[in-house]
């Protein structure tokens, strides 16, 4: 249930201040003006300029997510800006790597406190009857379970922000390979299967003989077949 689909083709790793930055460990920018660039879109919640400022601002201060809201807030008065897409969508990458990690970590502690859900007892066991009324067993799992869909949903809305980010490029600039790769990779991940197989069809349409192309093939036969056995 909780298994993804990952691929890595180094998504909106050319991105300033955004991805690379903090996979290469650069520090943040210091003396960022986060309390006066939040006046001015207090100030004029319908200028694109302040709130590109506090999502600048914010970063630079460290508070990477924090940044995602002022940045959603800036392309719904510039939806047309394709370096802040690019730049929202790789902070939602940031965000589902973060809460991939969590998911990963949560479910090792569930099967540490839990063992006992690693095993198919059969209910008529022993063993099995004690575990299944098993007050505290039982309460363990039952937390743990929801902690881990809690995580699996945060993760997947993340994956989903940033196809539809990458989406809103592609409409953009429909003739460029890498948005059409990038939104792939999200759809991926995000779980949904269509979208990715039409913008990796894409791809391979537009680059044909890029080097990523051998890897998208074996890719889209993966989520064709995927396809094919869902229907």
């Amino acid at each position: 249930m909780f298994a993804f689909s990952f691929v890595v083709f180094g998504v909106g790793s050319d991105v300033p201040g955004g991805v690379a930055d903090i996979l290469q460990g650069r520090s943040p920018g210091s003396g960022a003006d986060v309390q006066g660039a939040r006046e001015r879109t207090q100030e004029n919640p319908r200028d694109p300029a302040a709130w590109r400022d506090l999502a600048t601002a914010l970063q630079q201060d460290g508070q990477t997510m924090a940044a995602i809201d002022p940045l959603e807030r800036y392309v719904a008065l510039q939806p047309k800006d394709t370096s802040a897409l690019s730049q929202l969508a790789s902070l939602y990458l940031i965000q589902a790597g973060d809460l991939r990690n969590q998911l990963q970590d949560a479910q090792t502690r569930a099967a540490l406190a839990n063992p006992g859900a690693d095993f198919a007892l059969p209910v008529d066991s022993p063993f099995g009857r004690a575990l299944g009324s098993n007050p505290v067993t039982d309460a363990v799992a039952t937390q743990s379970s929801q902690q881990l869909n809690d995580l699996y949903t945060r993760t997947t809305r993340a994956y989903e922000q940033a196809k539809l980010k990458y989406a809103q490029l592609a409409n953009l600039q429909p003739d460029d390979a890498s948005i059409q790769l990038q939104l792939a990779e999200a759809a991926t991940n995000a779980n949904d299967v269509t979208s990715a197989i039409a913008a990796y069809e894409r791809f391979l349409k537009l680059a044909p003989d890029d080097p990523s192309a051998p890897v998208v093939r074996q890719q889209l036969k993966q989520l064709r077949a995927a396809s094919l056995g869902a229907g």
